[in-house]
């Protein structure tokens, strides 16, 4: 071989050997990245907020009504009750049962004595009046029981009341004496002290007066003389 085909094979390899170098160094270049566009941020969502929330209510709960507790067993009555209602409940007429009443009422405890002595006083009339006179005077009697019989006293008739006042007032160890001292002052308009006999002159005188003008009334009226009293006169 010349040199001249020396020259060209010479020629020809380098050419070959720059080829393969470039083409080894283009495969193995990293591939270039591409720049990354930042996303678009989104704007924010504004939720509508209404001028006035409205209230949210709490589900009513509805309870059943509580039973109704079982009503408590009547007591059973006391001796002294029974006696009571055995006389009430008996078929005698109101005097009589009264009667019974009044001869029950020592024998019986203090709140036995101020319960009978209240059917007393509304089963007596005026006219059985003299029944209960002693329990009233009776300064050994609960003051609860003289304190009924006080009262119902005082709405009974002047004929009834004014001389049963005078019994009381003349007992000083009565619980009672000065009320009813105090009322015959104030009915009769008179003052005569512990002098009872003055004070006894002035009931009759008073009680003669206030006959005298029913009487005139009644006449006045064409009525009985019972049923006729004047205008305004206390009973």
């Amino acid at each position: 071989m010349n040199s001249r085909s020396l020259l060209i094979a010479a020629v020809v390899l380098a050419a070959v050997c720059g080829g393969v170098f470039f083409f080894l160094q283009s495969s193995t270049a990293p591939a270039p990245i591409p720049a990354l566009t930042p996303a678009a941020t989104p704007a924010p969502v504004q939720a509508s907020i209404p001028e006035s929330i409205p209230e949210v209510r709490k589900p009513v709960v509805v309870q059943s009504a509580d039973p109704k507790p079982a009503a408590k067993p009547a007591r059973p009555l006391e001796p002294w009750e029974l006696k009571i209602d055995q006389a009430l409940t008996s078929n005698l007429n109101e005097t009589e049962t009264a009667q019974v009443l009044l001869n029950l009422i020592p024998t019986l405890p203090p709140e036995g004595k101020a319960e009978a002595t209240q059917h007393v006083t509304n089963l007596l009339p005026d006219s059985e009046y003299k029944r209960v006179l002693p329990l009233l005077k009776n300064t050994q009697m609960p003051a609860e029981v003289l304190d009924i019989l006080v009262t119902d006293l005082m709405n009974r008739e002047d004929t009834v009341k004014l001389p049963a006042l005078l019994e009381v007032a003349k007992l000083p160890n009565h619980p009672n004496h000065e009320e009813a001292l105090t009322d015959l002052q104030i009915f009769l308009d008179a003052d005569h002290g512990s002098d009872w006999n003055k004070w006894t002159a002035s009931v009759n005188a008073y009680l003669k007066k206030q006959a005298e003008e029913n009487a005139a009334d009644a006449a006045q009226q064409n009525l009985p003389p019972a049923t006729a009293k004047p205008p305004g006169a206390p009973r």
